[in-house]
């Protein structure tokens, strides 16, 4: 066989063997390489999602348990007061609020995500706040807080709950 510039090039059935299975043992390791390579990513992946999934606790703010209770003032239920769980854990987000108002008997049920959840474990601060809604001059107006100023904020009040596992009824917060 005669190439470019009349070089004679023979072809023997061997060479064209050879060449061909040299060929397929590149192709081997070549397609080895990168199924390998595929199944380490994979492998690698799967890893991480698991470690992931499988080591990180719950935070203690998103299981919630039923809080029902009761709120007096000078002997006698009192109605629509907003009452504010502030948890004394530090760890707990600043998003995690719990709250209720109270019904027509001074019960309440609080909540923390939706209402009807309940509150997460743990030792709670709380605020009380009553605020008489009027209307003026056909404006509904709020009227200033008539509780006692110490139950408004989180640095004065001395009304503390303990949440627990399961079912919580907090004992009768009287007011004075």
């Amino acid at each position: 066989m005669k190439f470019l510039g009349g070089a004679d090039i023979k072809f023997s059935p061997l060479s064209i063997f050879q060449h061909q299975q040299r060929k397929s043992k590149y192709m081997f390791w070549i397609q080895m390489a990168s199924r390998s390579k595929r199944q380490l990513t994979h492998f690698v992946s799967l890893m991480c999602l698991a470690s992931l999934a499988g080591c990180s606790p719950t935070p203690a703010w998103e299981a919630t348990y039923p809080a029902t209770g009761q709120v007096t003032f000078k002997g006698r239920p009192i109605s629509d007061v907003e009452l504010s769980f502030f948890p004394e854990d530090k760890l707990f987000p600043d998003s995690i609020r719990p709250r209720a108002k109270t019904k027509e008997d001074g019960t309440f049920a609080a909540w923390t995500h939706a209402e009807g959840d309940g509150v997460p474990m743990g030792s709670y601060k709380v605020t009380l706040i009553h605020n008489e809604v009027a209307v003026s001059k056909g404006t509904i107006v709020a009227k200033p807080n008539d509780l006692p100023s110490k139950y408004s904020a989180r640095d004065t009040t001395d009304i503390v709950v303990q949440i627990k596992e399961g079912k919580n009824e907090i004992p009768t917060i009287e007011l004075k």
